[in-house]
């Protein structure tokens, strides 16, 4: 049970240690946001006003990561998960969600294609996804520790490929959204065609964890959206608009992407910072019961004990002053009687019933009139 109890404390060290890891991550993952934030809205800004100037001239049907399918009978799904687990429910969460949105396409008709990202979505094709109907794609990507422009890059290469060879007509992605440390949600969301009215996320949102009493809490703030550049009538283009807003799209893409990754992170680690802590409390819990246990049985031991050496100097007490039987004779000494009563157990010269109390003393005197 000792070795029980220290195991216990073990391990509360060690999910403690974890989530203080999860929370040093998530700072990580906010400052990553911040240090992209500039680059995201300058470009979303200098697509607005290139959008904006070139209003109504047919700019949905010039540019292929613009135009919008008449019908879609193709969608592609890019799904985020962790790739460690002891994070809660969180990859359980974005499976199921992606599980009920390929069922919801199987009933339409349509076969969706997935590209991965985490090892549990990987694994997750042969459980939560085992019942549903799609396609693999075979592409494959892990979730890094420290995110950087190029997984972005690489992600949205994949995807990009993918919607503009015609293979799909729509691109979502499913993903889980920060809400907060204690709430994240498995979220859906269309990645392509991309909207020239609409660009940015009508949901914009960056965080900031603090400490306040010692505690950990996250401070959200709504983001303005990016105003579109003003563009004089008189600038002339080195390349054609379209050509340059062509070009700028698939940038916008990337950060797009890179911000979702975050987005995932953080909610993955604020999961397990929230599942870390539970362990914590339990095995503290738990220690301290093993703890009470150990020493219920350990005090019953020792009241034992106490009880036998009690009983012992009872005993002892009180033999003092009384006889301890008849004293050893002449004929009967320490050298012969067990000898002599060996013999007699030989020559069956014992009697069968034993001799009464009350006929014990007339033994001496008999012994002496043989003798």
């Amino acid at each position: 049970m000792k070795d029980r109890i220290e195991s216990v404390k073990k391990t509360g060290k060690l999910t403690d240690a974890m989530r203080l890891v999860a929370a040093a991550k998530v700072r990580r993952a906010q400052d990553g946001v911040q240090q992209s934030r500039p680059f995201a809205d300058e470009l979303t800004g200098m697509i607005k006003g290139l959008v904006k100037k070139l209003k109504g001239s047919g700019l949905e049907a010039e540019l292929p990561m613009l135009r919008v399918p008449e019908k879609v009978t193709n969608v592609g799904i890019l799904v985020i998960t962790a790739n460690r687990g002891l994070c809660g429910a969180y990859n359980t969460y974005v499976l199921k969600k992606t599980a009920a949105r390929i069922e919801e396409l199987n009933k339409q008709g349509i076969v969706p294609k997935l590209v991965l990202v985490g090892r549990k979505a990987l694994g997750g094709l042969n459980t939560r996804l085992s019942k549903v109907e799609y396609n693999y794609t075979g592409k494959f990507f892990d979730m890094p520790d420290t995110i950087k422009a190029k997984d972005a890059n690489e992600i949205g290469d994949e995807i990009r490929n993918l919607f503009l060879s015609g293979e799909v007509d729509k691109v979502e992605v499913m993903y889980g959204k920060f809400f907060s440390l204690l709430k994240n949600e498995a979220t859906l969301r269309s990645l392509l065609p991309l909207s020239p009215t609409g660009i940015e996320d009508p949901e914009d949102e960056t965080f900031r964890m603090t400490s306040e009493d010692g505690k950990l809490k996250v401070e959200k703030t709504k983001e303005k959206s990016a105003k579109a550049k003003e563009i004089e009538p008189d600038v002339i283009f080195d390349q054609p608009p379209e050509t340059i807003l062509n070009s700028m799209l698939p940038l916008y893409l990337n950060s797009q992407i890179l911000s979702l990754l975050y987005d995932a992170q953080a909610s993955e680690l604020s999961s397990r910072m929230t599942a870390m802590k539970a362990a914590t409390d339990n095995a503290e819990e738990l220690a301290k019961k093993l703890t009470t246990l150990f020493n219920k049985k350990r005090q019953a031991a020792i009241t034992q004990e106490i009880c036998e050496i009690s009983a012992g100097a009872l005993c002892l007490e009180d033999g003092e002053g009384g006889e301890g039987g008849p004293q050893l004779g002449i004929f009967d000494n320490e050298e012969n009687v067990g000898t002599d009563f060996l013999k007699e157990l030989e020559d069956e010269s014992i009697p069968e019933d034993p001799t009464a109390p009350e006929d014990m003393a007339k033994l001496p005197s008999i012994v002496m009139d043989e003798a």
